[in-house]
């Protein structure tokens, strides 16, 4: 069992704004982040998660309007409810709209925290300059698909870029424990064993 924290949350927004607007699902665009079609002038297109205040680790949503998350993540989701600060939705002041929410701990078992993970691995993009984005995931074993053993043929920034984004995610509690129980996380953290020692 590991310990997380259970959220339940109510956004407060006045009358005038419906659940079905825009602006309401933009509170929920901030807190998640949402994944973005974007089309080419020459026909080509591909997906960019625009990341929310959660995207950038794992969490659970066993139900509308609540969510498990770490301790890491508490700070920055308080922070959110107070202040509107979000990487999605640059706001100048945070909106006519409040937080209102409850906390508790709660103890998960290691087994379902493989899903949480397995979709920040579908959500963690990274991209260089004049690149369109690719999956961090993907990105790691195009690299040692083109490459073979060696990434000497690589730019120093891009596997710097890739070490960087992949630590974040193999550093995470939740990954230490539950990586060895999953095939997908098993093969991440080995493609970034062998990153780190390339």
């Amino acid at each position: 069992m590991v310990k997380a924290f259970f959220i339940q949350y109510k956004f407060l927004t006045p009358d005038s704004i419906k659940h079905s607007s825009y602006t309401y699902q933009k509170l929920f665009r901030a807190l998640y982040g949402y994944t973005q079609n974007v089309s080419k002038s020459n026909g080509k297109s591909y997906k960019y998660h625009r990341s929310g205040v959660l995207s950038k680790g794992p969490y659970i949503r066993p139900g509308k309007n609540c969510v498990i998350i770490s301790k890491d993540q508490l700070s920055p989701l308080f922070d959110f409810f107070k202040t509107g600060r979000n990487p999605t939705h640059k706001w100048v002041g945070k909106g006519d709209w409040k937080a209102v929410y409850y906390m508790n701990e709660k103890e998960v078992p290691v087994t379902e925290l493989i899903k949480p993970l397995e979709s920040l691995l579908d959500r963690t993009y990274i991209s260089l300059s004049g690149e369109s984005p690719h999956r961090l995931e993907q990105a790691l074993a195009n690299l040692f698909a083109s490459t073979g053993q060696s990434t000497k043929k690589t730019s120093e920034a891009y596997r710097k870029s890739l070490l960087e984004a992949a630590n974040r995610l193999t550093t995470n509690d939740w990954f230490t424990l539950s990586s060895s129980k999953s095939a997908r996380l098993k093969n991440f953290h080995a493609l970034v064993s062998r990153l780190r020692r390339a």
